[in-house]
């Protein structure tokens, strides 16, 4: 499974009963809404307390701040991708690569293609506070390709170190790229294509093992 980062690394108070829980939940589904009806500029903390119906005092018990919320959102929206990707993986042929290369890109495109509207107005604020530095960037796919490795592990040579630090930042370069030109290839089937060829480019199988005869067999 690919490594999750946890909502607490993005909170001040840790959500242990239920009704903190919820607390939680209405505050990111708040959030998640008026990001999506009404922009980036209309998000801030006095704004979402109002609209999830807390004091704004209640919401800095969660939150330290307004990036925080846009952290926790896009955590929260890559753990429900990434569950639904594993359950598809699963149903793939571990040892043909390509499917499962193709679903983990069309699955990490998704939010630039149809209606996902909240989606991606999530992942384009969140993308637009990271550093614009090469790690921070890489971050963005890292899950999508673990998630390749681990379904397929056995079948073909491990990256390496080397090769997963040029695979990570070319996959989330060129989508962060796209994104921030609005370039119209992106959430084209044709950008897609180009992306599992450059995965698919990285990916080597693992030598058969020559079965070795019996002794005297070939006299």
């Amino acid at each position: 499974m690919a490594k999750q980062v946890s909502l607490l690394n993005f909170m001040r108070k840790s959500p242990v009963q239920g009704r903190s829980q919820a607390t939680v939940e209405t505050i990111l589904e708040a959030s998640a809404q008026i990001l999506h009806r009404e922009g980036e500029a209309a998000l801030t903390t006095n704004r979402i307390a109002a609209h999830a119906g807390f004091s704004i005092g209640t919401l800095y018990q969660y939150f330290p701040n307004r990036d925080a919320i846009l952290a926790a959102m896009a955590e929260r929206e890559q753990r429900r991708v990434l569950a639904r990707l594993e359950t598809e993986l699963a149903t793939l042929d571990p040892a043909d690569p390509e499917p499962a290369v193709r679903q983990a890109i069309r699955t990490f495109l998704g939010a630039f293609r149809g209606r996902h509207g909240v989606r991606r107005a999530i992942i384009l604020a969140t993308l637009r506070r990271l550093p614009k530095d090469a790690k921070d960037n890489a971050s963005l796919a890292e899950p999508m390709l673990e998630a390749i490795e681990a379904r397929c592990a056995g079948h073909f040579e491990p990256l390496g170190e080397a090769g997963r630090y040029v695979l990570l930042r070319a996959v989330a370069g060129a989508v962060r790229s796209a994104a921030f030109e609005r370039s119209p290839l992106l959430g084209t089937e044709a950008f897609e294509e180009a992306l599992v060829r450059l995965v698919m480019g990285m990916l080597r199988p693992i030598p058969a093992t020559p079965r070795r005869l019996p002794e005297g067999a070939g006299n």
